[in-house]
């Protein structure tokens, strides 16, 4: 046993395969019974099985095989190699999966057509025996390539002792398939029904199920890129100084200690102290600010945060694995993991119908071949029919149907769902919290004051255009915000520079008519040394003239035009507001007030936006967070409910359950009016097919045939579809019509 064995620890592994709620029930239950495993936690939305192990009474082989047996694929994710294999397999099972589907439509039409020559005029003088000939090779294929899930599914029922709706499908399609067969080499048999063979029922049931799970499965893998995104910004080689030698290093190799040169340009890969160089950093995936932030010699610096324009050597603090952008992938994977499950209706009912319909069928069969005296044939016409109207084709088609027409409805809104589950958490929301820069607020800033000071003798607009003057040579977001200020209210004449100078982290430095002026923010100067006390609520730029302070310009973040209105609406609809920003208390406090939140959190980080969230579960709220930066990654996935605002990061948006394109807030309304429709829709689906199958399933059984009523396998097949068409289709098409407003 090796020395990894002789621990006990906690693993995670793919699970490929899994197309319900109750395939990941049936592993979770498998692996928990196994010795040695201390917990075992199976998640459909993320395919992946989290596992409490000790090593001393289990390997991870005989774990991988056990869920082989259940007709699983297992796959190891502890090294890069097995990830890069995983999501190659991944990719390939989704092009088998979508190629089955064209398959099966596509040879189950031609046997559709065949099965229905005598209604077709030129088809009629091809002779019934060729058609079934034809159907049969056909039908083949369908059944067991394109429906072979289905059978292994049903296998493993079998080997775990349950029942879903892989049996009922298998058991549906299989009678109508071999019975066919028969009918088909031995004629005789038949008696009355010797002409009568049922490969498009076969056929069509795969069809119609395998597009079900295929419309799911596209929305369930669209979860799947938040954690790639982020992993995305990890620096793979890092450029180290090691015994006055530059070498470049895999990031792993990096140590506590080492020195990092980071470039212009490039993206900093560890989390350190800044020991030499001044630049500016863009930190706007971490802290959600959208100005770059200035670094010199003694500053913080957090890796996957990209260097703009200064030569930077940071000292490692921390290793790859203890990283900040680590901790953040870390929290994104539990929140995923421990997010609320939609409790589907439909396996929950075919849980216990699907066990009663095969009684059902086994008993109509002995009731009419041992009671009432009937032919074998007629008998297993009888139980083939119940289970092929029972099938469960409706309830399997019941919440996709209708959640791709409600997420189209949506998409029309510029509304997007990264999952079909966000639909229905968004019916359970009571508290919504906001992010602030670049959600509520525009992420630009305008100015809002000129504020004089040390007795200088010019007015506002003289200081102004100095600044302006300056900052004109600036590419810098604030020195646009001034110019701009600058040019809409005196025009386009600035003062001419005789020198101009940046310092990169500090500012800029200019001489106008033989003075010297220096324009910059909190790292030009401690701003605690100042003496105006203006109690300001937006960021501060400092001009000093000849070494002298003359003057602080105050600038603002705007709030979004339509957001008062919009959180006005959510409180009359009693929804809870609150607000988590990393930017000052004052900022904070300021924007709050104007918006009318009185729950509001300033200076927050990620892990602590995170921290909030799990607060307001704990009390027994149902959270919804909305956010725009990748620093809002980890409460966007941990809450019940995550928006993102479509002009922020994408990794907000990969970790969101929903995002709004255009960032209108005005679509926060719509989204709820939406997913209560579409929720109502599936549930009346739901019902109704239920209703349907179980109202026919008497007629199938041949309980009214004493009354001249009595149904073949083929009419079980077309009352299958029309239950289809007319409970889910036609019901949920009702979505696509609705009006929002």
């Amino acid at each position: 046993m090796t020395e990894t064995e002789e621990k006990t620890g906690s693993i995670e592994l793919d699970i490929e395969g899994m197309d319900c709620p109750s395939c990941a029930m049936k592993i979770e239950k498998r692996l928990n019974k196994l010795g040695g495993i201390k917990n075992a936690k199976v998640n459909l939305g993320s395919e992946t099985a989290t596992l409490d192990i000790d090593f001393k009474e289990i390997n991870l082989e005989l774990i991988k095989k056990e869920i082989d047996k259940l007709g699983y694929k297992a796959l190891d994710k502890e090294t890069d190699e097995n990830e890069v294999l995983a999501e190659a397999e991944k990719l390939k099972a989704k092009k088998l999966f979508k190629t089955k589907v064209i398959v099966s439509i596509a040879l189950s039409i031609v046997i559709f057509i065949l099965g229905m020559k005598e209604h077709i005029g030129f088809l009629e003088a091809i002779p019934m025996g060729l058609a079934n000939w034809i159907s049969l090779p056909l039908s083949t294929i369908v059944v067991f390539w394109c429906g072979l899930k289905f059978i292994k599914g049903f296998l493993a029922d079998i080997r775990a002792r349950s029942a879903g709706m892989d049996s009922l499908i298998a058991i549906g399609t299989l009678s109508a398939y071999f019975y066919s067969i028969v009918i088909l080499l031995f004629p005789a048999i038949s008696g009355e029904h010797e002409h009568t063979v049922y490969f498009e029922s076969a056929a069509m049931i795969i069809t119609f199920i395998l597009l079900g799970n295929y419309l799911e499965f596209n929305l369930k893998n669209r979860t799947h890129y938040a954690i790639k995104s982020l992993m995305d910004l990890q620096v793979k080689k890092a450029l180290v100084l090691r015994g006055g030698t530059e070498i470049e290093v895999p990031i792993k190799k990096v140590r506590l200690g080492d020195i990092v040169i980071v470039k212009p340009g490039e993206r900093i890969p560890v989390d350190g102290t800044i020991m030499e160089g001044v630049s500016s950093v863009d930190e706007s995936m971490m802290t959600g600010e959208s100005l770059p932030a200035d670094k010199v010699a003694g500053t913080k610096a957090i890796g996957g945060t990209m260097n703009l324009n200064g030569y930077l050597k940071i000292k490692t603090e921390r290793s790859v694995k203890d990283s900040f952008l680590s901790r953040i992938i870390g929290m994104v994977k539990d929140a995923q993991k421990t997010k609320p499950k939609i409790q589907r209706i439909a396996d929950k009912v075919s849980s216990v119908f699907v066990p009663i319909v095969i009684l059902i069928a086994i008993a109509t069969f002995l009731i009419w071949y041992y009671s009432a005296g009937q032919t074998l044939s007629y008998s297993l016409l009888k139980a083939v029919a119940v289970l092929i109207i029972a099938c469960p084709c409706a309830l399997g088609l019941a919440t996709p149907i209708a959640i791709v027409l409600g997420v189209g409805k949506a998409a029309e809104h510029k509304i997007l769902f990264n999952h079909a589950e966000a639909i229905e958490n968004v019916n359970k929301i009571d508290t919504i919290v906001f992010d602030k820069t670049g959600t509520l607020t525009y992420a630009k800033f305008d100015v809002t004051d000129i504020i004089p000071m040390n007795g200088f003798s010019g007015d506002k607009q003289t200081l102004l255009k100095i600044a302006a003057s300056i900052e004109n040579y600036s590419e810098h977001p604030i020195a646009k915000a001034i110019v701009e200020h600058y040019k809409k209210g005196s025009g386009s004449d600035l003062l001419k520079l005789e020198e101009f100078k940046v310092t990169s982290g500090i500012g800029v430095e200019a001489t106008i008519d033989g003075k010297n002026y220096k324009l910059g923010g909190a790292n030009l100067i401690k701003k605690d040394s100042l003496e105006s006390g203006n109690g300001s609520t937006g960021k501060d730029i400092y001009l000093f003239e000849n070494d002298t302070l003359i003057c602080e310009i105050i600038l603002r973040d705007k709030v979004k035009d339509n957001a008062s209105r919009i959180l006005n609406e959510l409180r009359r609809d009693n929804y809870t507001l609150s607000l988590i920003s990393g930017d000052s208390k004052e900022v904070t406090e300021r924007i709050a007030g104007e918006l009318g939140i009185s729950d509001f959190h300033a200076q927050i980080l990620p892990d602590r936006k995170q921290e909030i969230i799990s607060q307001m579960q704990l009390e027994g709220r149902k959270v919804a967070m909305i956010g725009d930066g990748i620093n809002d990654a980890p409460a966007l996935s941990k809450a019940d409910l995550g928006v993102a605002i479509g002009t922020g990061q994408d990794i907000a948006i990969q970790s969101a359950d929903v995002i709004l394109v255009k960032g209108d807030l005005e679509n926060i309304l719509a989204l709820f009016k939406i997913s209560n429709k579409t929720i109502r829709i599936i549930k009346q689906n739901l019902f109704w097919a239920f209703f349907y199958n179980a109202a026919a399933i008497p007629l199938a059984a041949g309980a009214f045939v004493t009354y001249g009523l009595s149904v073949s396998p083929i009419m079980a097949s077309m009352l299958m579809a029309f239950s289809d068409v007319v409970t889910v289709l036609f019901n949920s098409m009702r979505l696509k019509y609705m009006k929002i407003q």
